[in-house]
C-alpha cells in the first residue's frame, strides 16, 4: 500500500528536517500512525499525499513514486479528511460534499449522487440539507470524513479524526473508521495521538518521534511481543536470595508487596510455577499483560525511561 525509504523531508529556512531518514513498508488495512504533538505526523501525511516532496530518499504510494509528475493523479485514488476544519459554514453538507466531489474528478451528477451516498454512510443522511454551522463537532468531523469518501478513494488519510470529541463520539468516529475499511474495502492511514483509538482500530501501527520511527508492527505481532510480560504473586514477598535468582525467570522491571513484574524468558507461565517451586517459594498467581499496548508507546518515545526502571 505503502512503502518509503531513507525518507527526509525539510521545511524552507528550518535547520533540521521534519523527517528524518524514514523507511517502512505498510500493508492494506488500517494503520495507525501515533506520536505526540510535532512528532512528523501531519508532515508524513502531506508528503503521502504528495503535497510535500521529499528533499531526500523517496517512496511510492499505491505504486506511484513520491515527488514525481505522476504524484498528481494519485490524488484521484486517495482521500484526505484534515485535522482542521476547512468547512464553507453557510453551505449545506450536501452542496460541500457534492462540490468536493467534483473538485476530486467526479462529473457533477455522478457528485451529486455520490454526495447523498456517503453522507448515509456517516449517519448524516436527514441533516444533509442543513448548513454545516449549525453542527456539532461530530457532525462535522463526519462531513469531513464524508468528503474523503465521496469520489470512492483507494486509501484514505484520516489526520486526528477524534479531535475535539466526547467519548460517544469518538466511539462513532472510530466504529466508522472501522466500518470504512470493513464494508468499503478502503486502506486507512490514521494519525492521533491518543493510543486508545488507535488501539482499538488499527492493526498495524507506526510510532513517530521527533521525526523518526521509534517502533513499527502489527498489532497482533506487538501484543506477542509483550506476551511474556506477566505479573507474579507471592504468597509471602520474595526473600534476598530468591530475588537475587529472579533473572534465571527473566527481567524484573517492579516489585511491590509480594507483586512482581517481569519479562520472561519463556512464554510458558508454568516456567514460573517451576521456578517458584525449586526455590521454595509459593506463587499464587500469574497475571499476562499483554494488554499494555502503553508500554510500547512508552518505550518508543522514551527508551531512557525504560532502561531507568529496568535498572530500578
Amino acid at each position: 500500500m505503502i512503502a518509503f525509504e531513507s525518507l527526509e523531508v525539510r521545511y524552507p529556512g528550518a535547520k533540521e528536517p521534519a523527517l528524518k531518514g524514514m523507511s517502512l513498508s505498510l500493508e492494506d488495512g488500517i494503520v495507525g500512525l501515533l506520536g505526540p504533538n510535532g512528532a512528523g505526523k501531519s508532515t508524513l501525511l502531506k508528503t503521502l499525499l504528495g503535497l510535500l516532496e521529499p528533499s531526500a530518499g523517496g517512496g511510492q504510494v499505491l505504486g506511484v513514486g513520491l515527488g514525481t509528475p505522476a504524484a498528481a493523479k494519485l490524488r484521484g485514488r486517495i482521500g484526505y479528511m484534515p485535522e482542521y476544519d476547512a468547512l464553507i459554514e453557510d453551505a449545506t453538507a450536501y452542496e460541500q460534499v457534492a462540490f468536493w466531489g467534483e473538485l476530486s474528478g467526479l462529473e457533477p451528477e455522478a457528485a451529486r449522487d455520490r454526495a447523498h451516498e456517503v453522507l448515509y454512510f456517516v449517519g448524516l443522511d436527514e441533516a444533509r440539507y442543513r448548513a454545516v454551522s449549525g453542527y456539532s463537532t461530530g457532525m462535522r468531523q463526519r462531513v469531513k470524513l464524508a468528503q474523503a469518501l465521496v469520489h470512492s478513494p483507494e486509501l484514505v488519510f484520516l489526520d486526528e479524526p477524534t479531535n475535539g470529541l466526547d467519548p460517544e463520539g469518538r466511539r462513532r468516529m472510530l466504529d466508522l473508521v472501522m466500518k470504512v475499511h470493513a464494508e468499503l474495502g478502503t486502506g486507512v492511514i490514521l494519525a492521533s495521538h491518543l493510543l486508545g483509538d488507535v488501539e482499538r482500530v488499527a492493526d498495524q501501527l507506526v510510532i513517530l518521534d521527533k521525526g523518526r520511527i521509534s517502533a513499527s508492527g502489527s498489532m497482533s505481532g506487538l501484543r506477542k511481543a509483550l506476551s511474556k510480560r506477566v505479573e507474579l504473586r507471592f504468597l509471602d514477598p520474595l526473600n534476598a536470595s530468591q530475588e537475587e535468582s529472579l533473572p534465571e525467570l527473566g527481567a524484573l522491571h517492579e516489585a511491590r508487596n509480594g507483586y512482581y513484574d517481569l519479562e520472561m524468558k519463556d512464554a510458558d507461565p508454568l516456567s514460573a510455577f517451576r521456578w517458584a517451586e525449586s526455590h521454595g517459594a509459593v506463587l499464587v498467581q500469574v497475571t499476562p499483560r499483554h494488554d499494555r499496548l502503553d508500554e510500547v508507546l512508552l518505550r518508543a518515545l522514551h527508551p531512557e525511561r525504560s532502561l531507568e526502571s529496568e535498572k530500578a
